[in-house]
């Protein structure tokens, strides 16, 4: 008797949960989702078949420009219409922050800015946001540059025969070294030590964090919270991170008031140290409009969220232009022509990269072309209705902008988005719609390290191209593809290096 109770209970409760979290919802039409997977079977995802970014196309040409979408057990309302996409991303009162933001990344850093919306966002990107601009970067350029030319000697070491095909792991730890440097002043020491030895230990930590995030990403927050928790692996490298950040927040500590004053106008460490708040008890009494500064414990999310984002996306967009570099010699051709076009000497000034007009086509081609994030999503905090589409939308409603999909429409560009071809970008679609062409997504939750990226990626290609020329490593093992973690890597990347 007991046993079919809990069998009947059991069923009504998988009845509940079909009904009220994997059912269709209202007119907008989709896949009917399964139980638990939502549509990640159907849609080819959950078995590796399609990038994310595949799938949004696919459905879009099934569906229409407006359809419900089920990330496991993450419901989304699909948005391609460009207009309606313009519409959301200008009109911060009724679209914030997504939930699967708020929810998944407070697992990893609650406290940061991508995790929080309102005056707590505004606290904190008072102090984050201006040490991203592009004015108080490019003070970096030398030293972007003595790390690439530090990298470029351990390319060198290497055998001129061999293909090299640990590409990503390479670019991953060169930004790292960077990102550690620029936005912390402190030396991760990626580059030290015999290149045949384990991993860095800091470089691995993170990966190993970003790997067991990845598995828990789709599963039910608690699930996910817990998984978390049980991983070993995940503790000892959330302990090793710790370990590294506790080092670099004590060696600003370290410095003078007067130093750090001067320096936070260029350094983010500096900037974000001297935000520290004097009496966390009093601030933590306040309002949340009424606080002033960062707690220790919002720098220290703030710390490991910039190292994360700051390294991750940013070293995929690295790996994907040297794989088109490698499968596109006549681009790359025209990129070391422009290189010497108006100095022959290795020297590289902010004269000389801002003339290199056509390697800013080329970088914007590969963002397109192979995204490193699939979409955006934003939670819609009012009962609203889209323009465009008529379609309804009400409050705790999550929107995904398919980001990938809209640099792919052939509706917002005049030559075949199929191809890649970066001179489109000096032609032809040099005036695209501002909203198809989306790489760091837009509005008041843009990428804030979207500046920072884009020239890190320049002065570290231009510095490349100066020495070397990357070929096609053969079929097998430069096949590119698609494998989806916390960005979009390629699947098989393989190439040569030839210094001149």
């Amino acid at each position: 008797m007991v046993t079919i109770l809990l069998l009947f209970f059991i069923i009504l409760l998988l009845i509940y949960l079909k009904l009220k979290y994997f059912t269709l919802r209202g007119p907008i039409p989709g896949l009917s989702p399964h139980l638990i997977f939502g549509n990640l079977i159907q849609s080819g995802l959950l078995l590796g078949k399609r990038p994310t970014s595949q799938v949004y196309i696919v459905l879009k040409k099934r569906f229409g420009d407006i359809y419900q979408y089920w990330l496991g057990f993450m419901h989304f309302v699909v948005v391609h219409d460009i207009d309606d996409v313009q519409y959301i991303f200008t009109h911060r009162n009724i679209y914030d922050q997504g939930q699967i933001f708020l929810e998944r990344f407070s697992i990893l850093f609650p406290e940061s800015i991508i995790c929080n919306i309102g005056s707590k966002f505004k606290r904190h990107g008072a102090v984050t946001m201006p040490l991203f601009r592009r004015s108080k970067i490019i003070s970096n350029i030398n030293l972007i540059i003595d790390a690439t030319d530090k990298f470029l000697d351990r390319w060198r070491a290497r055998s001129s025969e061999q293909v090299h095909t640990d590409i990503i792991e390479q670019c991953q730890n060169l930004l790292l070294e960077i990102f550690g440097l620029i936005a912390f002043d402190y030396d991760l020491a990626i580059f030290d030590g015999n290149d045949s030895r384990n991993k860095n230990e800091m470089a691995k930590a993170l990966l190993d964090i970003m790997s067991t995030f990845k598995m828990a990403i789709y599963a039910p927050i608690f699930v996910s919270v817990i998984y978390m928790k049980l991983s070993r692996q995940y503790k000892q490298a959330k302990a090793t991170v710790e370990r590294y950040l506790n080092k670099i927040v004590e060696q600003e500590l370290a410095e003078s008031p007067e130093l750090r004053a001067q320096r936070k106008k260029t350094s983010l460490i500096a900037s974000l140290i001297s935000s520290l708040q004097t009496d966390e008890a009093d601030e933590a009494r306040k309002k949340e409009e009424d606080r002033k500064g960062l707690s220790r414990a919002e720098v220290f999310d703030e710390v490991l969220m910039l190292l994360i984002a700051g390294y991750e996306t940013t070293s995929t967009a690295l790996v994907w232009c040297i794989y088109h570099l490698s499968k596109h010699p006549r681009v790359q051709q025209k990129i070391k022509t422009e290189l010497m076009e108006n100095t022959s000497s290795q020297h590289l000034s902010l004269d000389h990269l801002d003339s290199l007009v056509y390697l800013d086509c080329f970088i914007n081609e590969v963002l397109r072309y192979s995204p490193t994030i699939d979409s955006t999503c934003r939670s819609v905090m009012v009962d609203d209705c889209l323009p465009k589409s008529g379609t309804r939308l009400y409050k705790g409603d999550q929107i995904l902008i398919p980001t990938s999909a809209l640099g792919r429409d052939s509706r917002h560009w005049k030559i075949d988005p199929e191809l890649f071809y970066p001179e489109r970008f000096l032609n032809e679609d040099k005036n695209h719609h501002p909203y198809a062409f989306l790489p760091f997504g837009n509005g008041h939750r843009q990428c804030v390290g979207r500046d920072l990226a884009l020239f890190e990626i320049k002065v570290i290609l231009a510095r490349m191209l100066q020495q070397v020329t990357f070929g096609d490593g053969g079929p097998e093992v430069n096949a590119g593809g698609f494998v989806q973690k916390l960005t979009m890597l390629p699947k098989h990347i393989g190439v040569t290096i030839d210094f001149h």
